[in-house]
């Protein structure tokens, strides 16, 4: 059918139009991303890098912690009896000497008179002894110059006889003798003098262990007795140290905290180390101290070394008993060259970190130390100056171009 009108003209006209906008349309939409995709492709992945930069770094360990007194000791009967006073109780602060108790030993106090008396007859009879010595010894002087002026009387004129001479010399020797038997009295009881001195002396030391007295300046941790109790004489026993003891008394101007090292740090530790101290429910700020000893052995069982903390406890703050976690730095290295711990990577051939060469990937090798706080010291193959990718996760292979920018000083 044949359309001649001028308005079947118009229609086709416009029907036309529209179809060549639609097309060209088309074209375009299909150009578009082949052209955005084509500028991605031209453009390198952009990388974050960071400059390496020195750190104090330290081998660190948390690890928990007992609190022990400075010093404690627990306080025992030397003699058996009944107490007879008790003067301090849990908590009380105590000198060193002060008495804590006083046992009552009445037979031991007769024993001691009984001692004194033994000892005053002892040096009476060595008093005597002495006295008899003397005389001997004025008899033997008599005897010998009686013997001389015999001697000399008889002398060419025969005015003595032979018989009374003979007496006399024997007067002179019985003296002598008598003087050896005087002066092995008297050393005998000298002797016994020493004895009975030493008698009195042993029971008085006795009587002295009555009274239960502070070894040193401290805190009365334990009271096991009460006044009129029948106390016996010590009973402690390796595995049982306390069993029978009076009291207990702690040093706590200084605490000992101690915490266990594993064996895979022991290399590091040093005397003098910082520790950080945070006992457990204390509220306040931790307490700084320092490596004080460790006992340079591993318990075979744990494969742990003993570590001591000795921190000041003017203000008896902490007490014994206590629990605490510990954090210890050891082998701390002041001036540490740095770098982020995600910017280190590690395989067959070592460790390593990526560097930008001429806007493009680098691997560089290099030596680490310790780990701290989320940065890994490099001890070689660095320098402060060498920009390093902040981290190795999703980077492209060694010799692609890149984009490098700089990292946020999170890094």
């Amino acid at each position: 059918m044949n359309f001649t009108s001028r308005t079947g003209i118009e229609v086709l006209v416009v029907v036309v139009g529209v179809g060549a906008a639609v097309i060209v349309a088309d074209w375009r939409l299909a150009a578009s991303p082949s052209q955005v995709n084509s500028t991605k492709a031209d453009s390198p992945p952009r990388v974050e890098i960071v400059r390496p930069r020195r750190a104090t770094v330290a081998q660190r360990l948390q690890t928990n912690a007992t609190l022990e007194a400075f010093e404690e000791a627990d306080l025992f009967a030397k003699v058996s009896g009944y107490l007879s006073d008790v003067r301090v109780d849990i908590g009380d602060h105590v000198k060193a000497g002060q008495v804590l108790a006083v046992i009552d030993v009445p037979e031991m106090v007769q024993e001691l008179a009984e001692a004194k008396a033994q000892l005053e007859s002892k040096e009476s009879s060595l008093e005597s002894a002495r006295r008899q010595l003397d005389h001997n010894k004025a008899d033997v002087a008599l005897q010998n110059a009686l013997a001389k002026d015999r001697e000399q009387l008889g002398e060419g004129r025969q005015f003595i006889s032979d018989r009374t001479l003979d007496q006399v010399h024997a007067n002179a020797d019985i003296a002598k003798a008598d003087l050896g038997v005087a002066e092995a009295n008297r050393d005998l009881a000298a002797n016994q003098v020493d004895v009975a001195a030493a008698t009195v002396e042993k029971i008085k030391t006795l009587l002295a262990y009555t009274q239960i007295v502070a070894p040193f300046d401290g805190v009365v941790a334990r009271r096991q007795v009460n006044r009129g109790d029948l106390v016996q004489a010590a009973t402690a026993t390796r595995t049982t140290p306390s069993a029978g003891s009076l009291f207990t008394v702690q040093r706590i101007d200084t605490i000992r905290v101690f915490c266990d090292v594993p064996e895979n740090d022991v290399p590091h530790l040093h005397v003098g180390d910082p520790a950080i101290v945070k006992p457990s429910g204390f509220d306040g700020k931790p307490f700084a101290g320092t490596v004080t000893r460790f006992s340079r052995r591993l318990d075979p069982e744990t494969r742990n070394m003993r570590t001591e903390i000795d921190l000041s406890n003017p203000d008896e703050r902490l007490y014994p008993g206590m629990y605490a976690e510990v954090s210890l730095e050891m082998d701390q290295r002041l001036d540490a060259l740095t770098v982020p711990a995600a910017a280190v990577g590690s395989d067959g051939d070592g460790n390593f970190v990526y560097t930008i060469t001429d806007n493009r990937i680098t691997r560089l090798a290099i030596k680490i130390g310790l780990t701290d706080n989320g940065r890994i010291e490099v001890t070689a193959g660095l320098s402060e100056e060498t920009p390093v990718v902040a981290t190795i996760k999703g980077v492209p292979p060694p010799r692609t171009a890149v984009q490098p920018s700089i990292a946020s000083e999170n890094f």
